[in-house]
């Protein structure tokens, strides 16, 4: 086993490679300690104040929107179990995920970097594969969020055709007006990303109401009118399985997706790590901050609307092809009542949209800094005034809204972009805390801020262990038996992602560099950003 390398001077680079803005020197986050007064900002290319802390905990935990995305998952696994398999899914998905979360808060409070996995599988790496792994894990991570960016697009515009049902029933969406709205939603995203960047603190502050304040709304409602109320039997007992798997233990692991999904992409804050001041507590406590918060709003939610299915045979054809909208107009038939609600999931999900081109340009950014993809001098340019990454923030929408042609395409085809989502992510998660365990957790500077102590074995140990049972999880068909109609062709999707990754090794092998460190200086209280 190679030795762990904890040597500061090995993680160190030539800080006049970077933009200082007059900042002489600077130094690696391994040699920062965070028990000094002041904050560190990182000497960076981008504006290391352009977010604080309740700032990123409204994109992050906007990005996954817990309790109203896992009412928008719904629609994939109708007939997984029931309501009891929703429910108790839902747990098991959040008790596992938050071993991740845990994983991740602790690294990344230990490396901050905006490259966030991709880093730190280049700092805990053999040297013989450090390049190989390091490049393998970026490119996997753009392809997940790419196709959670892709899914976003596709979901909020679902919403907005559900909306066009409820106001004319007779209204019939076609594929067209699909990818019209997802052109569209792309267009505010790169808006929001670029020209109304000045506002964009501003609203994610306000996302963090809007999302409880709409749960709240969405529960007083449905518990009010719902009548009448299914039992505690039928919510938390009575299975119902028309996958046709005859295994329920299989059958409750699919059942985990939506809880799986709702409390996703972790990472999402790492990336912000140079537009963060100091990153290595900030990281942390919106990871673990953001989680609990999705944790609780969706517990509210998912157990009052399991209670509250007043018609369940309809949710068979749910109104608009969403069962929530279905839940909630048979709870009260208010026309009005179903449109504000279809309202609160468009504006949620196309916000949520806006933070995964924050979070991916970055990403992009950052990886053709280190030459890993075409045309770096374009892609990795970054607006001398604004300070932001435009041609990455444009080049992510764009890919997107190709991909979005999808909708042209059968259903199911479309329906792989999300799992392959997944299958992209827990890639990306799992190779680090591997790598970690591998070093025996010895590679993590002691001065942290965060740390899982004599926990972290066994923390780490099951992460990886819900990463492998996900990933195949995520593979296998919601039906049986399985039919072209109903293949989930996830995998599929996956394994062309890592051939296009393999084919770019070959054209970027040569070129490619391991991310650097960033650099970093104390700024005393009174200097610091707002």
């Amino acid at each position: 086993m190679a030795e762990p390398n904890t040597n500061p001077s090995d993680h160190t680079v030539d800080s006049g490679k970077l933009s200082t803005d007059g900042v002489e020197g600077g130094f690696p986050l391994e040699m920062v300690s965070t028990t000094g007064m002041g904050e560190q900002h990182a000497i960076t290319e981008l504006d290391d104040g352009r977010f604080n802390l309740w700032v990123m905990l409204g994109v992050q935990y906007t990005i996954s929107a817990a309790p109203l995305s896992i009412c928008g998952f719904m629609q994939f696994t109708l007939g997984v179990g029931g309501s009891p398999f929703f429910f108790w899914g839902f747990l098991a998905a959040v008790f596992c995920q938050g071993l991740v979360v845990l994983s991740f808060a602790e690294l990344g409070s230990s490396y901050p970097h905006v490259a966030g996995q991709t880093y730190w599988t280049s700092v805990l790496a053999p040297p013989k594969c450090k390049r190989f792994l390091t490049y393998l894990n970026g490119i996997m991570t753009i392809w997940g969020w790419i196709f959670a960016l892709t899914g976003g697009y596709l979901l909020s515009s679902q919403f907005v055709v559900a909306g066009g049902v409820i106001v004319n029933p007779s209204y019939v969406p076609k594929n067209w007006h699909l990818f019209l709205l997802a052109v569209g939603m792309a267009l505010i995203s790169v808006a929001i990303n670029t020209v109304l960047i000045k506002v964009y603190p501003l609203v994610n502050k306000f996302y963090l109401f809007w999302i409880n304040g709409s749960v709240l709304y969405i529960v007083i409602v449905v518990l009010a009118k719902a009548h009448p109320k299914l039992s505690g039997a039928t919510v938390f007992i009575d299975i119902v399985n028309h996958t046709g798997w005859d295994s329920t233990g299989l059958v409750f692991l699919m059942g985990m997706f939506p809880g799986a999904s709702a409390v996703s992409l972790p990472d999402s804050v790492i990336h912000m790590a140079e537009e963060l001041p100091d990153p290595q507590r900030r990281i942390p406590q919106v990871m673990i901050g953001s989680y609990l918060l999705s944790y609780l709003a969706g517990l509210i939610i998912v157990v009052v609307m399991m209670f509250c299915i007043v018609h369940p045979e309809n949710l068979l054809e749910p109104l608009g092809g969403q069962p929530i909208l279905q839940i909630c107009w048979d709870a009260w038939n208010n026309k009005g009542w179903v449109i504000t609600v279809d309202i609160i999931f468009i504006a949620t999900f196309a916000q949520a949209a806006n933070n995964i081109v924050t979070a991916i340009s970055r990403i992009i950014w950052s990886f053709a800094k280190s030459g890993g993809l075409p045309f770096v001098g374009w892609v990795a340019h970054v607006d001398i005034k604004s300070r932001l990454p435009f041609n990455a923030i444009v080049l992510c929408a764009a890919i997107c809204v190709l991909f979005d042609l999808l909708e042209f395409a059968p259903s199911y085809v479309l329906n792989a972009i999300y799992g392959s989502a997944n299958i992209c992510f827990l890639f990306s998660y799992g190779l680090p805390i591997v790598l970690l365990l591998m070093q025996q957790r010895q590679c993590l500077p002691k001065g942290r801020y965060f740390t899982l102590g004599k926990f972290g074995f066994v923390i780490n140990i099951l992460a990886v262990g819900w990463i492998l049972l996900a990933t195949v999880v995520f593979c296998i068909p919601l039906s049986y038996p399985v039919t072209n109609d109903n293949m989930n062709w996830a995998p599929v999707v996956g394994t062309t992602a890592v051939a296009l990754s393999l084919l770019n090794w070959l054209v970027v092998r040569k070129t490619y560099e391991i991310p650097e460190p960033l650099h970093f200086e104390r700024l005393q209280m009174g200097n610091v950003h707002a």
